[in-house]
């Protein structure tokens, strides 16, 4: 995912979602678990701020107890985007703390700093965190008096360029007692999901995914509640992956991989969605989406005769049309390094990721249908998919965080307005692979652990990702999501189906 940025460094880490609202409002998550208040010291008035645009001059050694910072602005903390331009922005407070805390672990934490930050506690470096959406925690208690005035200094580097600062809550808070309302949090986190999970019993649509059983990549058919999960391939011999349901809800089309090592070929194919009728549509492709019409399929053709997993080895859009069986190219004949290649409602452009090709090191795309035109959405991020409606686009603007925006074609260069996350995920849960629900009011993703299998990360297609499964959230909220499988068999690439199948026996 783009926004790169370096790995945390801090002695512990706190989910940039959950954690974060528990350390911000402990006392009130505390008492709805039936317990005492959290022992915390909130941080987010009175700080002083001074950007800076260099370390030197009448900034240099700011983190002293002594340094006289009378003249800088008095700033809050605002939970939202970061607020500052400049390399450095410099921040600086006093906190009283009680010597009821004394001999007791301390902490400070922090909802996220943009890009890093050094910490800084009565004039010692107590901790370094890289990392722009990153909720993180250092240990103070060997700095920290008890029973007097204590000065935090935060330095915030804008080392990835765009905004800066701390931009998510800040708290003092005994350690102890963190963990304690975490596990607490957690508890009723699990709760709301499987309230959640209820919740989707109602939706009358059902997702086909992949899923890796027996050393054997099948599509499975379930309900949007996790119900009645149905075998749609059951062919041992091939692997089958990235489904996508045609707009009338009768026909999925997807890859096959077949073959191993040098041989193994990946090819599109589609079929009615009782899993009868496969027809080849093309080999050495991948990544297939539908027409607006359900009578055209829109491929990328793979770069290499060889087989590669790496997700962008593609080479140029290609159209197959299921009654005529003939295939075109796209006009604009440049396209390449292209995924995750979406249909605007519409049918005059698409969506898709870029990675190092026709001159974008990585972007998500605005690509006209029928016409030479792309155009960078400046979005960042990867993976997007469009609304039933046209109106909103999703996608993963990290690993961590899955996004909704307005998409806005209504002047000569795209672009997407009014941006919100929906779900963010604590580390290591990594979640991928959204798509809109046909009423366009949920989200299906893909959920799990980061790591590495067959030298690839675990989102690619193709690759195990044990410990993954789909979830699905309400798009109209923020983090209400739940899981709707548990077995963790590689389950990833949901896609809706816009019309209910009836579930096999």
């Amino acid at each position: 995912m783009t926004r790169p940025r370096h790995p945390a460094t801090a002695r512990r880490r706190f989910a940039a979602g959950t954690s974060v609202l528990l350390i911000a409002a402990a006392a009130s998550v505390a008492a709805a678990a039936g317990q005492q208040p959290v022992p915390h010291i909130p941080l987010m008035t009175g700080w002083k701020v001074k950007p800076a645009p260099a370390l030197k001059g009448p900034v240099e050694g700011f983190f002293r107890p002594d340094f006289d910072d009378s003249a800088w602005a008095t700033a809050d903390i605002k939970v939202g985007e970061p607020p500052y331009k400049a390399r450095f922005v410099l921040y600086r407070r006093w906190v009283q703390v009680p010597v009821s805390w004394k001999r007791k672990p301390v902490s400070i934490a922090f909802g996220a700093v943009d890009d890093d930050a050094v910490v800084y506690v009565n004039g010692r470096k107590v901790g370094r965190h890289m990392g722009w959406d990153q909720a993180f925690a250092l240990d103070v208690t060997k700095v920290v008096k008890c029973g007097a005035r204590n000065l935090v200094a935060v330095l915030a580097d804008n080392s990835g360029g765009g905004a800066s600062g701390i931009w998510k809550p800040v708290s003092f808070v005994l350690a102890g007692e963190l963990e304690r309302i975490e596990a607490a949090g957690e508890a009723a986190a699990r709760a709301k999901q499987a309230t959640v999970r209820n919740e989707f019993k109602r939706v009358p649509c059902q997702i086909v995914y992949e899923t890796h059983r027996e050393g054997n990549w099948e599509l499975f058919l379930v309900n949007a509640d996790g119900s009645h999960p149905v075998n749609l391939t059951r062919t041992p011999d091939v692997d089958e992956l990235y489904p996508h349901v045609s707009p009338d809800g009768t026909k999925v089309c997807f890859v096959v991989d077949k073959g191993k090592g040098k041989d193994k070929v990946r090819s599109v194919y589609y079929m009615h969605m009782d899993g009868t009728g496969r027809i080849l549509v093309a080999r050495h492709a991948r990544q297939a989406c539908w027409g607006l019409d359900g009578g055209t399929i829109a491929y990328l053709k793979g770069e290499f005769d060889r087989f590669r997993y790496t997700d962008f080895a593609t080479r140029g859009i290609f159209f197959y049309n299921l009654k005529s069986g003939e295939h075109r190219q796209h006009p604009n004949k440049e396209i390449k390094h292209l995924y995750n290649l979406c249909t605007v409602p519409g049918g005059k452009w698409f969506v898709a990721t870029v990675h190092g090709g026709m001159g974008f090191k990585h972007a998500i795309l605005a690509i006209e249908a029928d016409g030479p035109k792309v155009f960078n959405l400046g979005i960042g991020g990867c993976r997007p998919d469009v609304s039933p409606d046209g109106k909103q686009i999703a996608w993963g603007v990290s690993d961590w965080a899955l996004r909704v925006g307005e998409l806005d074609f209504s002047s000569p260069q795209p672009r997407v307005i009014h941006q919100r996350n929906i779900v963010t995920s604590k580390k290591p849960m990594k979640i991928y692979h959204l798509d809109w629900s046909p009423d366009g009011r949920h989200i299906a993703f893909s959920r799990g652990p980061t790591g590495k299998t067959l030298g690839h990360a675990c989102e690619i297609v193709g690759i195990p990702a044990k410990g993954w499964n789909i979830c699905v959230a309400d798009a109209t909220q923020t983090n209400h999501w739940a899981p709707i499988t548990s077995d963790g068999l590689c389950n990833k690439e949901p896609d809706w189906v816009p019309a209910r199948q009836e579930p096999r026996p």
